[in-house]
């Protein structure tokens, strides 16, 4: 009689999260659910007021909106932030019959990206050259001082090319980006134009709510900051955090209903179990809703030991995390 076949991890950190059945969700399941309904509930009393309205109707897709404010809050935080997942998008629209490089090129470099910072991001993808990385750094510092109206059109072209990433070639091939397959003579004006109104007008409140509410927070944090940064366990299961300014883990969330469904609280604590070497000094998980211009922090060993109801060491729970994903891999 055969064994079963081991698990093999082949989705990102998210999707695994969201899986009942997964070993990484039972992981943490086991750990950390003694305490959750007690923080979820903490979380939502007060209710706060709902500010940036969704867009009405289909032009702005809401998940393409999450990315592009994701970029936006990016280029708030540093002014030339790490283009390498955007780059990658491009490619593969390149594989999939869409050629914007040249066109994408022309955008970075309106929105301040000088072209040798550009081409050391393009070349590091490419692997014909170069390590160079833009997304970590001491912070804070000043973000972009790109024109405000091209910066919102080209954090949606950005996003855009991030999802291509994310999910290959077939996704230009059946979004948006469809229309340029075949065409030659692009230009970043093309992609500038793509932005919806809809997607526009939230991405400008977007924009006023980190600057009067998440930035001066974020200001108080001093040292190492990350932007888009992989962790050491990152190697065993994809998983990107949004930013760590200072010790604090942040993730961003743009959803309309003001919650905090357990996969969005198991995200930051896979993320902070992923940084096996501490790497990063995580001291505070963070969660950021933009939608309602609220920031949740917790310090990190006491959210760890409300939820699991006892003492419990991050530095054990690190060790055992990355023993369950070695089991994992294929």
């Amino acid at each position: 009689m055969t064994s079963p076949s081991p698990y093999i991890i082949s989705r990102p950190l998210t999707d695994e999260i969201a899986d009942i059945r997964s070993p990484v969700r039972r992981f943490l399941d086991e750990r950390f659910a003694p305490g959750l309904r007690a923080i979820q509930q903490r979380y939502r009393k007060p209710p706060p007021d709902l500010i940036v309205l969704p867009a009405e109707g289909r032009d702005a897709n809401p998940g393409t909106v999450g990315t592009a404010a994701d970029w936006l809050l990016r280029f708030l935080a540093h002014p030339q932030p790490d283009m390498r997942l955007a780059f990658a998008g491009v490619m593969n629209c390149t594989l999939g019959g869409i050629e914007l490089l040249p066109a994408f090129a022309q955008v970075l470099d309106r929105i301040g990206i000088p072209r040798h910072l550009a081409a050391a991001d393009l070349r590091s993808v490419s692997g014909t050259a170069g390590t160079e990385t833009r997304d970590r750094f001491t912070g804070p510092v000043a973000g972009s001082v790109a024109d405000p109206a091209v910066l919102l059109r080209a954090c949606w072209a950005i996003a855009l090319a991030t999802e291509v990433f994310r999910g290959g070639p077939a996704v230009a091939l059946r979004g948006p980006l469809r229309q340029f397959a075949g065409k030659r003579g692009l230009t970043g004006d093309h992609l500038l134009a793509m932005a919806p109104a809809a997607a526009l007008a939230q991405l400008g409140r977007f924009r006023g709510v980190f600057e009067t509410v998440l930035l001066p927070h974020l200001a108080r944090y001093q040292g190492q900051w990350a932007i888009g940064p992989g962790f050491t366990g990152s190697a065993l299961i994809s998983a990107d955090a949004d930013l760590i300014a200072g010790g604090l883990l942040l993730d961003l969330k743009t959803s309309g209903r003001f919650s905090l469904p357990v996969t969005d609280l198991f995200q930051v604590i896979g993320y902070a179990l992923l940084d096996f070497n501490d790497e990063f000094g995580i001291t505070e998980l963070g969660i950021f809703s933009a939608r309602y211009g609220h920031l949740a922090t917790w310090e990190a060993g006491s959210l760890l030991r409300d939820l699991a109801g006892r003492d419990i060491s991050l530095h054990d729970t690190r060790r055992e995390f990355r023993s369950l994903l070695l089991a994992c891999q294929p």
